[in-house]
């Protein structure tokens, strides 16, 4: 009994440090919702300035930190985007979204391990997510981990089964293991599914370069550079395929090209 006037006061105290945070974390919310409206509008600047007054009337606003993490990631500083994915973990380590992003980053940086980290997190959280699936596939490719890497993308083909980039990255890995005609399956589902997918273009080019069918190869790899003339690697992709016709004077052209892409 002697703690019920306690009790009372402290009640009190909270309702009132209640209604404080109630107003704080309206006011909070709203700076967040403008926040996003920037970030849609491509107003980076605006929208991190929004989320950081947001941050300011509610420091564990997770959702706050996450969209400025996805703000800063787009302006190229990812060194304060992995804070602000970091800081949405510590107070919501159930965020699933700001392991994979922050794994993407990781790996990135080629930290390829602290990235497979993150993405074995996500899919303990939630394991029907196929961007995990997805995304670990990818770390263990880069990592040379080639069958665990299938059983990831295989993974996010069940899931997904719709998902062009799983199976194109599922392709790719068949190639790297010299299984032509699986990464040849493969990389024409991904086509089928998604007929402007630069990247299976690209891989598939290799697997007919393999296979010996230059026109085949020059074909995709036309055709990846037609829909992304950005990518080093599909300019790169190409001079092989003129190397292999016995023309030298395209294939540093090609590999100017790559050099240029690559700065």
């Amino acid at each position: 009994m002697r703690s019920v006037c306690a009790a009372i006061m402290f009640l009190f105290a909270l309702a009132a440090a209640a209604s404080a945070q109630n107003s704080r974390a309206a006011t909070a919310s709203s700076y967040l919702e403008r926040g996003n409206q920037w970030l849609k509008k491509g107003e980076i600047e605006k929208a991190i300035e929004d989320y950081s007054f947001a941050l300011t009337f509610d420091p564990r606003l997770d959702q706050a930190y996450f969209n400025r993490g996805i703000a800063r990631e787009r302006q190229g500083d990812s060194e304060s985007a992995l804070h602000d994915y970091s800081q949405t973990l510590r107070l919501n380590a159930r965020h699933v979204d700001a392991y994979l992003n922050r794994g993407v980053l990781f790996v990135r940086r080629n930290d390829v391990e602290a990235g497979l980290r993150d993405f074995n997190q996500a899919l303990a959280i939630n394991p029907r997510d196929a961007r995990g699936w997805q995304n670990r596939g990818i770390a263990y490719q880069q990592l040379g981990k080639l069958d665990a890497a299938i059983a990831s993308f295989s993974e996010a083909i069940r899931l997904e089964p719709r998902n062009a980039s799983a199976w194109s990255g599922r392709g790719c890995v068949y190639l790297l293991k010299n299984d032509l005609n699986a990464a040849l399956n493969d990389l024409n589902q991904a086509l089928k599914l998604d007929p402007r997918h630069a990247v299976s273009y690209s891989n598939r080019g290799n697997v007919w370069l393999e296979k010996g069918e230059i026109a085949n190869a020059l074909a995709d790899f036309n055709q990846s550079l037609a829909l992304d003339s950005r990518r080093a690697a599909f300019w790169s992709n190409r001079s092989k395929v003129w190397l292999a016709r016995g023309d030298p004077d395209r294939a540093l052209a090609d590999v100017e090209q790559a050099l240029k892409k690559r700065h």
